[in-house]
């Protein structure tokens, strides 16, 4: 995993001082935390929001070379919500790698990381593909894989609300046009005069935000050839 600025990480608090707290993140890279940017206003006590080999969510404000200057206050809850899960995901299926594979586990794991960021990644993956199985499997544990394949199924829902306004006699009809769909995934649900509310269902969020983003973008571009107003925000949780 490759960090960039904006990025939301999981880290481990390592060291914590009166002004500084180093964090450890992936791949073995070292970040940093000021005080201003644990908690808003003065800190009394560091030690009430972060200790050492405490499990934290933080945004990463600023790479430059080895500094990775970091931000825990300006991560919402949501956004932890997302990490948090996908890391409770990664440590699951980490543990049914164990189970399975025994001491051959790390050494199947490194392999598949060198094509998938995460073992959720992988899995749904190889749910869909099955010579990804036969590729990094051994044939001996192949059926005890599948198992789990068949067990995870898509856990992150995205939901947005929709507004669309159509003033013409046949609006209803317009509507319905523009939120015609086959994607399984996708369900519309009636809020209100013009108000809808979308949901979908991802294996995971960073997939998820992608689909989203594109099905919103023809929905509004079908709402336009429908001469219709749309607007979109995201369902405040």
């Amino acid at each position: 995993m490759e960090l960039e600025e904006g990025n939301i990480v999981l880290g481990t608090v390592e060291k914590v001082t009166n002004t500084i707290t180093f964090v450890r993140l992936p791949e073995g890279k070292e970040g940093t935390l000021v005080s201003s940017e644990i908690a808003p206003g003065r800190i009394k006590h560091m030690r009430a929001y972060v200790v050492p080999n405490k499990k934290i969510v933080c945004k990463i404000l600023k790479i430059s070379g080895d500094r990775i200057e970091l931000s825990l206050r300006r991560v919402n809850s949501k956004e932890k919500k997302e990490v948090m899960q996908a890391f409770k995901q990664e440590q699951a299926i980490r543990s049914a790698f164990r189970q399975i594979f025994k001491e051959e586990a790390e050494k199947i794991e490194e392999k598949i990381k060198e094509e998938f960021s995460t073992l959720p990644e992988f899995v749904d993956a190889a749910r869909e593909d099955k010579k990804l199985i036969e590729k990094y499997i051994p044939k001996d544990n192949q059926e005890a894989f599948i198992k789990i394949t068949e067990k995870r199924k898509k856990t992150v829902d995205l939901k947005q609300i929709i507004t669309i306004k159509c003033l013409e006699d046949d609006g209803v009809k317009r509507i319905k046009e523009i939120f015609s769909t086959d994607n399984p995934d996708v369900k519309i649900t009636y809020i209100s005069a013009g108000e809808f509310k979308l949901s979908l269902s991802a294996p995971d969020f960073k997939s998820g935000k992608k689909v989203m983003s594109e099905l919103l973008e023809s929905l509004e571009n079908k709402a336009k050839e429908n001469n219709c107003e749309f607007e979109s925000k995201e369902e405040k949780k």
